[in-house]
Order: structure tokens, then C-alpha cells, then sequence
């Protein structure tokens, strides 16, 4: 199981000094590479008692295992994954916000924010993300879009154009509070975020442990809801989420030997079993799988076509990668091309 992940931003940028001269006459070149891995771990595949759930490579999209993972589920304050990376994505962190009385008549988890209070999106953020406040959420929304209607819509043309989901998922409010409508599957819960942790703010903000908290109606030090974050090494984020209607919600990515993977678990019937799940999904995926990223530095040099700079490949534990370069295309065991960036000189 091979799968190669090419995007623009990994194109090497052609400039002085940096420009590889072509002195072939055919773009008919192939290279063809074997590599093995070392890692000869195993685990059983998991038994899992959520009802769906996936895991991923996060630097390949690559699905590992999955248990309905094209289900539509209820995502409960998962949901503030996708509201973080927009707002990220989309605003200045130092930008003030006005928080409304809809944003203080939230219920559920709350960082207690009051009415006109001034706050800063980046500790709006922290309290979204860390605390899970669903005040912190609205205040956002409206913030960004003038209501929470609006910010929805933004969602959905957001996690469908930009990240690539698929059109089971849909948003209707920026944190998860049950609604009807509110609807995702384990598999575009993962690609949201995995797209989410490849920003460096994001990756900070859902890795924080704890938070002292000084707002206008409430000082303490918040703690981040995520179950596995303070108790295992390996793990690095992201969000967890309950609501009954959702059973027990949680997306976690964990790294490690530069291998980073997702992990998301559904419809738990209870915290410590969503934990377990997590923890087994990981395990398979750790013992089972490993990130290699291919290089061409050092390859011959393509007629009219550019290296990618590398590539992020996921290998199963003692499997042969064969691989070539032919007539501008990365092909991978003979299958599955992957077109190079032609030169624009």
C-alpha cells in the first residue's frame, strides 16, 4: 500500500543560481528506486466499539484502517476544528472582538465571556480550542461573518472546496451543539484535520496543555479537554467532543519517528472506551505503517519538468516501494501516476 502526496508548496522555486540546466533531448526518462523499510512491527487489527472511525497518515491522506468511516455521524465539538482553521486562516490574531449577548447565552461548555467585553481572537481561539467554549465559537463566527448562519455557510464552501470533503459532511454552527443537519463522517473529520495540522499556529494551539485564563467575568487556568494529551507521549492534539445525541467524539493525532498519524473515533458509548479505541487504532497504525519522504535531490535531470522537493510516502512494515519517473509522471508499483509540475521557462 504506496501512496504519493504532491502539492504545489513542495515545488522547488527556480532561481539564480538554483536553475538546473536541461540537456536532454526526450522527456522519455525512467527512474525506477527500491527501497525497504526496517520496521517489522506488527498489532492486530482493532476491535473497536465506537461506530465509526478512522486512521490516517496525516502527510499522505492515506486511510489505514477504517469502520464506516462513510457513515454520517453527529461530530459534536470536533465541529471547532474546522472553526479554528478558518479563523486562523482567515483573520489576525490580535484582531479585537466585540463579544455579542448571543455568543454569552451559549450553552454548554463556556469560558464564561460577558456582554461588550473586548477580547482578542487569539484568546478567543484558545478558548475554543482548549476549553472547548461554545461562547468563544459564536463570538467567532459573528465576528468573522456577522452571524453564526453566515460562518456556517463559510464552513461548507471552506471544508468542501479548500480542504476537499465529501457532500455527506455538512456544518450548520461553529461548535457542535446538536442540530439535525449537523453531519460529518470519520473520513472528512480526518482530512479536516490533517489539513488543519499542517499550520504551525494550529498545530500549537491544539497541542497547549493549559492555559491561565483572564478574561473579563472569569480568571482561572484552563485545561485542554483532550483526554490522551497529557497522559501519552506520542500524542500531539487534537479535540474531543459529547454530545447525547453524538455519544462520545475524538480526533487525536499522534507522532512518532517522524511518522504522524489520525486517528478519529465516533459515536463512543462512553470517554475511557473512545480513549481505548484511539489508542488501539494508533498502535496498529504505528506497528504497521511508516512516513518516508522521497527525495530528488540527486536524480537525473527531466526535460520541460521540475522535482517535486519530496514526497510523502506511506509504507506498510516490510513492503518493497518501486517506483518511476516517466514522460513528466511519478508512477508507484505501476500504477497510480502522479503528474510533475511542468517548467513554465
Amino acid at each position: 500500500m504506496v501512496v504519493l502526496k504532491y502539492t504545489n508548496e513542495m515545488v522547488k522555486v527556480i532561481s539564480m543560481g538554483k536553475i538546473k540546466q536541461f540537456k536532454l533531448t526526450s522527456a522519455l526518462i525512467i527512474l525506477t528506486l527500491v527501497l525497504s523499510t526496517t520496521n517489522t512491527g506488527s498489532a492486530s487489527t482493532p476491535n473497536l466499539h465506537s461506530e465509526a472511525a478512522v486512521l490516517i497518515d496525516s502527510n499522505t491522506g492515506e486511510i489505514l484502517f477504517d469502520k464506516q468511516a462513510n457513515q454520517e455521524m453527529y461530530p459534536a465539538s470536533i465541529t471547532k476544528i474546522l472553526t479554528a482553521i478558518i479563523t486562523i486562516e482567515t483573520r489576525d490574531l490580535d484582531e479585537v472582538v466585540t463579544v455579542s449577548n448571543n455568543a454569552v447565552r451559549a450553552i454548554g461548555t463556556r469560558v464564561y465571556l460577558l456582554e461588550n467585553e473586548q477580547i482578542t481572537i487569539g484568546q478567543l481561539l484558545q478558548g475554543l480550542m482548549v476549553s472547548s467554549g461554545n461562547d468563544a465559537a459564536i463570538a467567532l463566527a459573528e465576528h468573522i461573518d456577522g452571524s453564526v448562519e453566515a460562518f456556517a455557510e463559510r464552513m461548507n464552501r471552506y471544508a468542501r472546496y479548500r480542504i476537499g470533503v465529501s457532500d455527506k459532511t455538512n456544518f450548520s454552527n461553529p461548535h457542535g451543539l446538536f442540530e439535525n443537519d449537523l453531519i460529518v463522517t470519520a473520513a472528512d473529520m480526518a482530512k479536516i484535520s490533517a489539513y488543519a495540522m499542517k499550520n504551525e499556529t494550529f498545530r500549537n494551539l491544539v497541542g497547549t496543555h493549559f492555559v491561565d485564563w483572564v478574561g473579563e467575568g472569569w480568571e482561572t487556568r484552563i485545561f485542554n479537554h483532550h483526554p490522551l494529551l497529557r497522559s501519552n507521549e506520542k500524542v500531539i492534539g487534537i479535540k474531543n467532543g459529547f454530545v447525547r445525541m453524538s455519544g462520545f467524539t475524538l480526533v487525536t493525532a499522534a507522532e512518532m519517528n517522524g511518522t504522524e498519524l489520525i486517528a478519529v473515533t465516533l459515536k463512543s458509548p462512553s470517554r475511557n472506551e473512545a480513549q481505548r479505541d484511539t489508542l488501539a487504532l494508533l498502535d496498529y497504525g504505528f506497528s504497521n505503517y511508516s512516513t518516508q519522504w522521497l527525495s530528488f535531490d540527486q536524480e537525473p535531470l527531466l526535460l520541460d519538468y521540475i522535482y517535486p522537493e519530496e514526497f510523502a510516502v506511506t509504507v506498510r512494515s516490510g513492503e518493497k516501494l518501486n517506483y518511476s519517473i516517466k514522460n513528466g509522471y511519478i508512477v508507484v508499483n505501476g500504477e497510480g501516476q502522479r503528474e510533475i509540475k511542468k517548467s513554465s521557462t
